[in-house]
C-alpha cells in the first residue's frame, strides 16, 4: 500500500507517541530490545557493526556502541555526505561524534569514511516497522538508498508499540532482514508479504 499522506500522518502520530516516553521507559524498553538483539547469531557473526546513533527517544544505540567497542568490535556510524547519501565512519568512542545535519550525532569530519562490506551488519532506525521487515523511516531516504546497495544483514530495532501489522510503502522503500523488538524477533524472509 502506498500513500504519502497516510505515511506522513502515521509518522507524525508515532513520533509523538515515542516522544512521550520517559527516560526511564526508554532505558527499560531499550534494554529489552538489546537483550533480544544479543540472541541473534548474525549480530555476533559480523566483523563490523554499522549502527545509527539514537536520538529523540529511539531505541538506544549508545549503550550498544559502547559495549561493542569495549569488546574490541569494529563500529561505524553514518555521516551525511553528498546530497542524499551517507558515508560510514569507523569510531573508537562516542567522543568522536559531533552534532550533524538534522541534529543527529555523526563522526567529526576529520575521520575518514570506511569501506563497508556485506559481511557487516547494520542496525536500522525507523519510526515504525512491520513483522515482514517494512519500515517507515524519517522521510529522507538515506537508509533506503544505503540498503538498496548493501546486500548484507539489516536489523531494525523497535519498541513493541511501533510494530504494526502493515505499513504504507513505496517502491523505493527497503525492508530489513530482521526486526527486533522488546518481546520478539521477526525474520522478514520467513514472513514476506
Amino acid at each position: 500500500m502506498s500513500n504519502p499522506d497516510a505515511k506522513s500522518q502515521l509518522r507524525a502520530r508515532l513520533r509523538a507517541m515515542r516522544s512521550a516516553l520517559s527516560p526511564t521507559e526508554v532505558q527499560t524498553r531499550s534494554a529489552a530490545v538489546h537483550a533480544n538483539l544479543l540472541l541473534q547469531p548474525e549480530f555476533w557473526a559480523a566483523p563490523m557493526l554499522l549502527t545509527y546513533v539514537s536520538i529523540d527517544n529511539e531505541v538506544d544505540t549508545r549503550a550498544l556502541i559502547t559495549s561493542a567497542l569495549a569488546e574490541g568490535r569494529r563500529v561505524a556510524v553514518p555521516r551525511l555526505g553528498t546530497p542524499g547519501a551517507m558515508d560510514w565512519v569507523e569510531i573508537s568512542s562516542l567522543e568522536s561524534l559531533t552534532e550533524g545535519k538534522y541534529g543527529i550525532p555523526e563522526p567529526v569530519r576529520t575521520l575518514p569514511a570506511t569501506r563497508v562490506s556485506r559481511d557487516s551488519i547494520v542496525l536500522v532506525p525507523g519510526v515504525a516497522f512491520s513483522p515482514s521487515g517494512h519500515r517507515i523511516g524519517f522521510g529522507g531516504g538515506y537508509f533506503d538508498r544505503f540498503l538498496s546497495e548493501f546486500g548484507g544483514v539489516s536489523i531494525g530495532l523497535a519498541y513493541d508499540f511501533l510494530v504494526m501489522d502493515s505499513l504504507p510503502t513505496a517502491p523505493h522503500d527497503r525492508r530489513v532482514v530482521i526486526l527486533v523488538s522488546e518481546t520478539s524477533a521477526y525474520r522478514a524472509d520467513a514472513l514476506s508479504s
